[in-house]
């Protein structure tokens, strides 16, 4: 019953990364009607939140539910928000997917993540060069709101990477879904400044959908 459960979820994970997202990516293209558009965005994100939503549900029925796993709905569903805002406002967009990552870095921290000498020197590194960066190449009109965003991402590469470093399945799988998220944000600004073409977009949404999947494995592995 398990194994075909798991099937489930695993053919679930296939089906939104090899035919939602590329679906949505190309909408960002031809023109499609922006209600459309937002409908194929809102499943690409939807799978992953539903499933980690019943993980959390059942974990909580059966008495293993924790605050930590509240945290990490809360904060896909900020991202689940911001994906669907940030087609009509830019800014407000943004300012959904800063919350989310501030909730999930509370939640790793909960988990037991620590701030070790290796998450503290990324953070560092991350922070000078996402600044450097944003002043060259950034104009004015994003420029403070991404040094500002660049800090909180940084944060969350930091305490993803310490996930990692734990060693645990489900908290190595999640450093690494909180990471595929920010270097989806790293991309964004890219595409920003420089133009976006739909392969730079895929390689985007790629990670950032990829990055929901492996958070929301995580309530399955804990």
């Amino acid at each position: 019953m398990f194994n075909a459960f798991y099937l489930i979820i695993s053919l679930l994970y296939i089906t939104d990364m090899l035919l939602l997202v590329p679906k949505y990516t190309r909408c960002k293209y031809d023109h499609t009607p922006r209600k459309k558009k937002l409908l194929w965005k809102g499943a690409c994100i939807g799978v992953p939140l539903l499933i980690l939503i019943f993980g959390v549900t059942v974990l909580y029925i059966a008495g293993f539910g924790t605050v930590p796993m509240i945290l990490l709905c809360a904060g896909m569903v900020l991202c689940a928000a911001g994906d669907l805002v940030i087609e009509v406002r830019f800014f407000r967009g943004g300012l959904l997917f800063g919350a989310a990552h501030i909730v999930y870095v509370i939640a790793m921290l909960m988990l037991g993540n620590e701030i070790n000498s290796a998450s503290i020197v990324c953070f560092l590194i991350l922070v000078v060069l996402g600044t450097a960066l944003s002043v060259k190449y950034l104009g004015k009109k994003y420029r403070i709101m991404w040094i500002i965003y660049n800090l909180v991402i940084s944060a969350s590469f930091a305490m993803g990477l310490a996930g990692i470093l734990t060693g645990e399945p489900g908290r190595v799988l999640m450093g690494y879904g909180v990471i595929s998220l920010v270097l989806s944000d790293w991309l964004l600004a890219r595409n920003k400044a420089f133009g976006s073409t739909y392969g730079w977009s895929l390689i985007s949404l790629i990670l950032y959908f990829g990055g929901q999947m492996m958070i929301s494995a995580f309530p399955y592995l804990s």
